[in-house]
C-alpha cells in the first residue's frame, strides 16, 4: 500500500515573536508544499529518501524502535524519521520512506516558509495511515508538535505546526491552539495582493529567537509595554481581517511592524538586514507595506498591498539578482 501526504510551508504575517508569549498570530499556508510518501519495497532493508541531499539512505529498525543505518548516516536530515520511528513505535520492514521539500529551498538553501513543521505534520500523519495506528486529530497535532519541537531543540510556539495541520490558507490563533487544538480560518480579501521575496542573505531564526528570551530577561518592564501594546494592535489586526477590510489591515501591519522595529533595537535581534531595509525603503516610496517573514531577519520578506499597480511596481524595481519575487497562495 503507497500512502503519500503533503503538507504546506507557512509564514507568520504578524505575532511570530509575542505568539511565543500568548499573542495572537495571523499564519498563511503557502503553495509550497512537502510531500512525504511511504511505500513497500523489494528489500532487504528500509529506505529513507531525502530531497534535501537527492540521495538514499537504507536502514534497520531494532526492538527498541531505534534506526541503525546500513551504510551513510544521513545525520540531521534523517532526524524526522528517527524521531518519528521512536517516538510512534513503528518497526518498518520493507518499507520505503521519502521526503520532499525541495519546494521549500531556493538555491539549495530554505527559503524560510517552514519546512520542519511541514515535514513533521505530513511525516506523522503518513506514519499513521500507512501503520494503521488510528490515531485522532488531536494525538496527530500532539505527536506532529513533539516531533517538531524535537527537531528544533524545543523552541517556539508550535503554531506553525497547527497551521500545517489546518491547511486553510490564512488561520488564526494563539499559544492555546496547541492544547486545545482549535484556530479561526479568515478569509484573505480578493483586493489584498501578497508575495514573497527570497533575499540572498541567510539567518538563523534559532539564534533570534535566542536574542528575544534574553532580551526579554534583561528588559523586562520595556517587554512589558511593547507586549501590553502588540496585544492590543493584533485584536485590532484581527478585526480587521474579520472585517476584510485591507486599508485597515495594512494599517495595523505598519503599527506591528513598529513593534518590531522597537524589539529589534532593544533586543539586538537583527531581523532587519541591509538587503530588508533596502526593500522597505522601496516600499515605503510606493506607499505599500514590506516587511521580514517571521522569526527570521535573512531569507523572506513579504509584501502587501491593495493598491494593484502599485504591488507590479515594487517587483518592476527589483533589478538586483539578490532578490528572487516567489508567489505564495
Amino acid at each position: 500500500m503507497k500512502v503519500e501526504i503533503s503538507a504546506p510551508g507557512k509564514i507568520f504575517l504578524s505575532g511570530e515573536y509575542f505568539a511565543l508569549d500568548g499573542g495572537l498570530a495571523t499564519i498563511l499556508s503557502t503553495k509550497q508544499r512537502v510531500n512525504v510518501v511511504i511505500d513497500e519495497n523489494s528489500g532487504p532493508n528500509n529506505i529513507f529518501y531525502t530531497s534535501a541531499k537527492s540521495k538514499s539512505f537504507p536502514f534497520t529498525v531494532d526492538d527498541e524502535f531505534r534506526i541503525k543505518w546500513i551504510e551513510n548516516d544521513p545525520k540531521e536530515y534523517g532526524s524526522f524519521i528517527k524521531h518519528a520511528i521512536k517516538q510512534m513505535e513503528i518497526r518498518p520492514l520493507n518499507s520505503s520512506f521519502f521526503i520532499d521539500s525541495s519546494k521549500l529551498y531556493h538555491d539549495n538553501k530554505k527559503i524560510g516558509i517552514g519546512s520542519s513543521a511541514a515535514i513533521s505534520s505530513a511525516l506523522v500523519k503518513a506514519i499513521n495511515t500507512y501503520f494503521d495506528l488510528q490515531y485522532n486529530r488531536s494525538n496527530i497535532i500532539d505527536m506532529s508538535i513533539e516531533l517538531h519541537k524535537i527537531n528544533q531543540d524545543n523552541r517556539g510556539s508550535g503554531l506553525d505546526v497547527i497551521s500545517s495541520i489546518a491547511d486553510c490558507d490564512l488561520i488564526e490563533c494563539d499559544k492555546m491552539a496547541t492544547k486545545q487544538k482549535t484556530w479561526t480560518a479568515i478569509t484573505w480579501p480578493n483586493s489584498l495582493f501578497i508575495s514573497g521575496v527570497i533575499t540572498n542573505q541567510s539567518s538563523s531564526t534559532s539564534q533570534m529567537l535566542e536574542r528575544y528570551q534574553k532580551g526579554k530577561i534583561l528588559n523586562e518592564e520595556f517587554f512589558k509595554t511593547v507586549f501590553s501594546d502588540a496585544k492590543e494592535i493584533l485584536k485590532e489586526l484581527s478585526f480587521a481581517w474579520q472585517l476584510e477590510d485591507t486599508n485597515l489591515i495594512i494599517s495595523f501591519m505598519e503599527e506591528y511592524n513598529m513593534l518590531i522595529h522597537l524589539l529589534n533595537e532593544k533586543f539586538d535581534l537583527q531581523i532587519f538586514s541591509r538587503e530588508h531595509q533596502f526593500l522597505m525603503q522601496i516600499a515605503k516610496q510606493l506607499g505599500i507595506f514590506y516587511k521580514p517573514s517571521g522569526a527570521g531577519g535573512g531569507d523572506l520578506g513579504i509584501v502587501l498591498s491593495n493598491d494593484k499597480e502599485k504591488f507590479t511596481q515594487f517587483f518592476l524595481k527589483l533589478t538586483d539578482s539578490n532578490f528572487r519575487p516567489i508567489n505564495l497562495r
